[in-house]
C-alpha cells in the first residue's frame, strides 16, 4: 500500500471554473480509481468526476468534471474500494 504523502505528487491548486482537474502524478498500490469530489467545510461533498488508474506511478492524471469546478475538491484514491489516500485542491480564484 503507498502511504497517503506519496500518492498524490502534484500542486494543491486548480483554476476556478475549470472542467478538467490536472491531478498530476498517482502513485497506487494496486489498479484503482480516483475519485473527485466537491469539498467544503472538511466535508466531502458530491462526486464530481472520477479516473482509473494501475498499479505503479500513473503520470499526468486529468480528470473530467463535466462542469465548472466553483470550490474545492478533494482527490481519493480508492484500490479494491477502500480509500488508500486523499489530496484536497484548493479552488485558487474566488
Amino acid at each position: 500500500m503507498i502511504p497517503e504523502d506519496n500518492a498524490f505528487t502534484s500542486l494543491s491548486r486548480i483554476q476556478d471554473n475549470t472542467k478538467i482537474v490536472d491531478v498530476g502524478t498517482v502513485r497506487s498500490g494496486g489498479d484503482g480509481v480516483v475519485e473527485l469530489y466537491t469539498f467544503h467545510a472538511g466535508r466531502l461533498g458530491d462526486l464530481i468526476g472520477t479516473e482509473r488508474v494501475h498499479a505503479g506511478a500513473n503520470s499526468d492524471v486529468r480528470i473530467d468534471t463535466r462542469r465548472p469546478v466553483r470550490g474545492d475538491v478533494m482527490a481519493v484514491l480508492k484500490v479494491d474500494g477502500q480509500i488508500v489516500a486523499t489530496h484536497q485542491f484548493r479552488n485558487i480564484n474566488r
